[in-house]
């Protein structure tokens, strides 16, 4: 079989399919918390419309200007790239859809390390919209200049509290406003709960030369005896400062308009493709997304591809994990999924997904030309009882290499790619 084939731009048709989404996983490297290196297929593709700063904009509303940094034939998000990661506490095992919308904007939904969609910190402050110079050109360097500046976050500079997302297994930061203000590396304060009770806390340096935070020794056990809830976001107030600080973290609630109600059920979820038989057959729905939605769930799921076909797909319950079943086989070989690929699903209720797909190289595929007279799968199976769901977590793949068989009937020409490319 011939491995799939780039699309030709050749027609206002193919033009509009030209996929614009690129995914990236976080690996254990400190080199992703200062950079992230853009795909080179996507700069392939749409490296000439880059300026040197890109606006991103998050499902809560936000939006950060990173500037781009160019290294010989790589390009990165580079200064404020650690902001925003810090801000939102992506670390290794998490993962970006990145969604590219022109003009050098893009939108970004952000999985944690259970692949399913975070819940974004509420904010009811200004997005940060603070920008470098704009030029036609990125700058090329060998070296990260990535600066300080006013984030988002700026939460924390006349008010004695900071907010703070609980990620298990991480600790809580701590912005550099209050911290500075307020604590000092390996001095003991104390977290107090709402009945009055006490646990002595550390914070160590972020990073050397800066003076942001995060809560170490002892907050684990503080988190422990507390039941804090994983992925939650919660506000640490300021209620006194002699002789010893302090803090009373309270859970945030989230209140406000149906639009932001919708951002924090985050309805996304991610699955990579592993080298396994087992993903050619079914591919397993992550726990998460079942504690949330798998009440909702029937015995077939409808999914939307952008390329117009919709797919009814069997929900399996087996020993209280559920897989897409039924019929996957046939849509994974007609899109040629398989091993490095990445799938991410967006719930749209009543059991129907939307999806998009990305082959081994991190970048949304060329789905195949869709034939006028085609029909939609609409084979449907037995019904069953209503689906109910527990986690799986995947392996980061993002440097592997795909074995790329191809769907058995669509023929495409190869783009032609040019080994130079400007912005």
């Amino acid at each position: 079989m011939q491995p799939r084939q780039s699309c030709v731009r050749s027609s206002a048709a193919e033009e509009k399919k030209k996929s614009k989404h690129f995914m990236k996983a976080i690996l254990p490297s400190p080199i992703h918390a200062t950079q992230l290196r853009i795909p080179d297929e996507f700069i392939t593709r749409f490296g000439n419309e880059l300026n040197n700063v890109t606006t991103i904009t998050v499902p809560d509303g936000c939006i950060w200007k990173i500037t781009l940094n160019k290294c010989g034939k790589d390009v990165f998000f580079q200064n404020n790239w650690q902001e925003f990661t810090e801000y939102y506490s992506i670390g290794y095992g998490s993962y970006l859809d990145f969604k590219y919308k022109g003009k050098s904007k893009f939108n970004v939904i952000i999985f944690d390390s259970t692949s399913v969609e975070i819940c974004y910190p509420s904010t009811n402050e200004e997005p940060n919209i603070k920008c470098p110079r704009k030029i036609s050109k990125v700058e090329t360097s060998d070296k990260n200049h990535g600066t300080e500046f006013n984030s988002a976050s700026k939460r924390a500079k006349d008010a004695a509290f900071f907010r703070s997302t609980f990620i298990k297994n991480r600790y809580p930061y701590v912005h550099s406003d209050f911290a500075s203000k307020y604590l000092k590396p390996n001095v003991p304060f104390k977290l107090q709960n709402c009945h009055g009770q006490q646990w002595k806390v550390f914070c160590a340096l972020q990073e050397a030369g800066k003076s942001a935070m995060r809560i170490t020794r002892g907050f684990r056990k503080f988190a422990r005896e507390n039941n804090l809830s994983c992925r939650k976001e919660y506000e640490f107030k300021l209620i006194k400062r002699k002789p010893v600080v302090v803090l009373q973290p309270c859970r945030r609630r989230c209140v406000g308009s149906s639009v932001e109600k919708e951002v924090r059920e985050s309805k996304h979820f991610k699955k990579a493709i592993l080298p396994s038989p087992f993903h050619a057959n079914k591919i397993r729905i992550p726990d998460e997304f079942i504690k949330r939605f798998g009440n909702e769930l029937n015995n077939v799921a409808t999914i939307m591809v952008p390329d117009g076909r919709v797919w009814e797909i069997g929900l399996e319950n087996c020993d209280e994990d559920v897989f897409f079943c039924n019929n996957w086989r046939e849509f994974s070989e007609y899109y040629s999924i398989e091993y490095g690929c990445y799938l991410t699903f967006k719930y749209k209720g009543n059991s129907k997904f939307s999806v998009v797909i990305f082959d081994a190289t991190s970048v949304e595929i060329c789905y195949p030309f869709k034939d006028a007279n085609e029909e939609p799968n609409t084979k449907c199976l037995s019904d069953d009882s209503v689906v109910e769901i527990n986690d799986a977590t995947d392996l980061p793949s993002e440097n592997q290499v795909s074995k790329n068989p191809s769907f058995k009937s669509t023929i495409k020409a190869r783009r032609l790619v040019s080994e130079d490319f400007s912005f």
